[in-house]
């Protein structure tokens, strides 16, 4: 149906745009878009004002403490996920009928996964030289990473392009969660309490996901381990987990080495500037996400038309970051005053340089979905790696010898450099397409 759908798109002409719009392919993606556009957009809204209602609270210096052990606890997180997530949403689309096979088994690899995590973060937070209280934190979140594995569900909701089930699971988790946020606020209860708070976010997710896969008459009793199948997919996700350690590590390896070259207050200050970027970040992954299924099934009709898709998709990506960052720099003392007050204003300029990362974030994003629908996750990991050291070394010249605006250059920098040399490469064909692959 989408083929067809696809086909004739191309052909389009205005007395047409009725036609397309009353299509059901066209409605069926959509509407998944739509919601997952939704449901991200209002949970991310209400606990962006909340982050920013406990950045006041907390003040710079424990509000450092808090996000430097979320950033610690997160360097790790690649050992949880695996990096299987696409790899089941890949094989979830072409097999259907495997779904107990490939939901138990990925299950079953995440939790193992998780509980190395957990392991692994708690040792090294215990060796490496920081506060009681960050330690306590750090251990404390780290717990998330086994509760998570249930996003397996999650998956299969979005291969199956019901992503409303996604959606009310996020809602139900968000306005539990916020609602704590605010009993421990107004009763002046301390950072340990919100750390604890995060945490349950995967509890609610986690029984409103079992609930509505139920709910839809599957059986999570009637999952299956298959070694077969788990040396499949660990054979296929080793390079998209690399990738993904690269990705998290170039990710909050900057709030890390704040932490460790300048101090807690200037991880606070940096966090908050952070946090009004990270709140877009929802966008590319929601609009690859949503036609990840659909960019698959348009290798079936050729280059092409194939090309055109992602084409535009680069297009679309960039255009968003860019408006979403000229909006921001022109509004950012405004927007840190008034969230913030005025003990964070240092975030101002940090904010105005560290928006522009958008723009390299969010084609990056679209090109990982172009080499995972080519099967080619290696380059994933390449182009992650690349953008990782580029990161560290950048942030270890900068950092020492103008601050915090230096993290944030760094920053700026390295997530530009993949898609440009991407770009560079394919201009000079040394990526394949070929037809007809899947």
């Amino acid at each position: 149906m989408l083929d067809k759908f696809f086909k004739t798109i191309e052909k389009i002409t205005p007395a047409k745009y009725r036609w397309i719009l009353n299509h059901d392919g066209f409605k069926r993606y959509f509407a998944n878009t739509g919601w997952m556009f939704f449901g991200q957009m209002f949970s991310l809204l209400v606990s962006f004002f909340i982050g920013a209602w406990i950045a006041r609270y907390l003040g710079p210096e424990n509000y450092g403490v808090l996000n430097y052990s979320i950033a610690f606890a997160g360097l790790f997180s690649f050992i949880a996920s695996l990096g299987v997530d696409g790899i089941l949403i890949r094989e979830l689309v072409a097999h259907p009928e495997q779904r107990d096979e490939l939901l138990g088994t990925t299950f079953r690899l995440k939790i193992i996964g998780g509980l190395i995590a957990f392991l692994l973060i708690t040792l090294s937070i215990l060796i490496f030289k920081s506060t009681l209280l960050i330690k306590i934190l750090t251990i404390l979140f780290a717990s998330c990473f086994i509760l998570q594995a249930i996003n397996v569900v999650s998956s299969y909701f979005q291969a199956e392009v019901k992503s409303k089930y996604n959606v009310k699971a996020t809602l139900v988790s968000t306005l539990i969660s916020s609602i704590l946020k605010i009993i421990v606020i107004l009763l002046g209860y301390g950072v340990i309490w919100i750390i604890i708070v995060y945490v349950l976010d995967f509890v609610w997710q986690w029984i409103w996901l079992v609930k509505s896969y139920q709910s839809c008459g599957l059986k999570i009793k009637a999952w299956h381990f298959n070694k077969e199948v788990a040396l499949k997919i660990l054979k296929n996700s080793w390079p998209l987990m690399l990738a993904s350690a690269a990705w998290f590590i170039y990710l909050r390896i900057d709030q890390v080495m704040i932490g460790a070259l300048l101090g807690n207050l200037e991880v606070g200050i940096y966090a908050a500037a952070v946090k009004l970027v990270e709140v877009w970040y929802f966008v590319p992954g929601i609009i690859c996400g949503s036609l990840f299924p659909a960019i698959i099934n348009a290798k079936k009709m050729g280059s092409v038309v194939y090309k055109k898709r992602l084409k535009a998709l680069y297009l679309l990506m960039i255009a968003i970051a860019v408006f979403i960052a000229i909006v921001s720099t022109i509004l950012a003392h405004w927007i840190i005053v008034v969230l913030y007050g005025t003990a964070y204003l240092a975030a101002v300029i940090i904010l105005k340089i560290y928006v522009w990362s958008g723009v390299g974030l969010f084609l990056g994003i679209a090109i990982n979905q172009y080499f995972l629908s080519e099967n080619q996750s290696h380059y994933i990991f390449f182009y992650n790696l690349l953008s990782m050291i580029t990161n560290i070394v950048l942030n270890l010249v900068l950092i020492p010898k103008i601050g915090l605006t230096g993290a944030a250059w760094a920053t700026l920098i390295s997530y530009s450099a993949g898609p440009i040399i991407v770009l560079i490469i394919s201009l000079f064909g040394g990526f394949k397409i070929e037809d007809n692959k899947y």
